[in-house]
């Protein structure tokens, strides 16, 4: 009888030990580990999980970034990465350089899925290429761990979660031109949950803009 009862207060134990191990959990055992992207080669990215998408078809896009350098027209354009180790490009940069159109233009950059709980947080850099009449403006979304984007250059997908709108007036020079750090500790979540963060670049019918930049994406998992 007392084996008995032993082995029924070790199931017990174990029981107990797996349902409070669930609830611990929630949707995912843990963070992702903490982890910072450079962009030192932003088209073999892809191959980790990143992803671009145009669904607006502008033409434009996210690349490699540019180290001061000229465009067709003679116009100046790039500037050195935030931080690199081997060449001043080593940032990721989307462009639009001056094209005016009569229909919005609207380019993501997307990072992997990622888990993440209360207490963690993501970081970035980001500046505009020095102008005196571009008005470049950059999004920051959420999604719950989807890649979709819609399909037009208005649509945002599932990314409906807004974490920063850089610069939302569209106002001329209100980007900053100067290498600025944004970050952001997530609160709110229900244990562990998997999401993307997009970067979007988004330029209004109408809008003359010019090119931004990014680099060193950072996630912290406390």
């Amino acid at each position: 009888m007392k084996k008995i009862f032993t082995t029924l207060g070790g199931l017990t134990f174990f029981l107990l030990y797996m349902i409070n191990g669930c609830k611990k959990d929630g949707n995912g055992s843990a963070s992702s580990p903490s982890f910072t992207e450079e962009f030192k080669d932003v088209y073999k990215l892809q191959t980790s999980g990143w992803i671009a998408n145009d669904p607006s078809n502008s033409g434009g896009g996210w690349t490699q970034g540019i180290e001061n350098s000229t465009d067709k027209a003679g116009i100046p354009i790039g500037f050195p990465a935030f931080s690199y180790s081997n060449t001043k490009d080593e940032y990721v940069c989307a462009y639009d350089l001056y094209t005016i159109s009569s229909l919005a233009r609207s380019t993501w950059f997307i990072t992997p899925t990622i888990f993440v709980k209360n207490g963690d947080k993501i970081s970035f850099y980001s500046r505009a290429d020095t102008s005196t009449t571009a008005a470049d403006r950059m999004q920051v979304r959420m999604s719950n761990g989807s890649a979709d984007v819609g399909n037009g250059s208005t649509t945002v997908g599932d990314f409906t979660s807004v974490l920063f709108d850089i610069n939302s007036g569209q106002s001329i020079g209100g980007y900053p031109t100067v290498w600025t750090k944004y970050e952001y500790t997530f609160i709110g979540m229900d244990g562990v949950q998997k999401i993307r963060i997009a970067f979007r670049y988004y330029v209004p019918a109408n809008v003359k803009s010019k090119m931004i930049g990014v680099d060193q994406f950072s996630f912290e998992a406390k």
